[in-house]
């Protein structure tokens, strides 16, 4: 969806006065090959933070440097909607870009656990279609609304060949985006 994030922190090393600055490591999650995910967050004074995956809370161990941390049983191939809550603020993973948008604001963190073979909804080797995103003003609400349409590869406008129409309609408080 969009570019990783990177941490840039300086430090002086005692050790290694030179050494200047660095890439700090992502926090992102990180997908282990058993299936289990290890997700991490930097929060130093905080007292409790735990992770929201689906419909279960993973209290989170915290070390010295402020890093807390947990990692999960083995879950399925699967997207996977969560959030992290810092003592009582529930808030995105700031280390993953891949969201999901609410009409009730904050948003949740995406994170796709791919499976062997892979999964219909991951990026494969395979002609891929074009999303494109419209505006319309909606007489009944009065403001402007937006839809999404996807055409399959090879679709031409003006072409003689049909093809099959599939309307998606979202709720329990997401937007249109969330199909994409």
């Amino acid at each position: 969806m969009t570019a990783a994030f990177f941490f840039i922190i300086h430090f002086i090393d005692a050790q290694n006065p030179a050494a200047g600055s660095f890439v700090m490591p992502s926090l992102a999650p990180r997908i282990q090959k058993d299936g289990t995910i290890v997700f991490r967050l930097r929060a130093p004074a905080a007292s409790r933070v735990v992770v929201k995956i689906e419909n279960s809370s993973l209290p989170m161990s915290k070390d010295k440097k402020g890093i807390w941390s947990v990692t999960t049983p083995k879950m399925e191939p699967d997207i996977y909607a969560y959030t992290f809550v810092v003592d009582s603020l529930s808030l995105p993973d700031p280390a993953n870009p891949l969201m999901r948008s609410s009409y009730f604001g904050g948003g949740q963190s995406l994170l796709i656990v791919p499976g062997s073979p892979p999964q219909d909804w991951e990026v494969q080797d395979i002609p891929h279609g074009t999303i494109t995103r419209h505006l319309y003003k909606s007489k009944i609400i009065g403001d402007n609304r937006e839809y999404y349409v996807y055409t399959p590869p090879g679709y031409r406008p003006g072409n003689s060949q049909s093809f099959p129409v599939l309307y998606l309609l979202h709720g329990m408080g997401d937007d249109a985006r969330g199909w994409t």
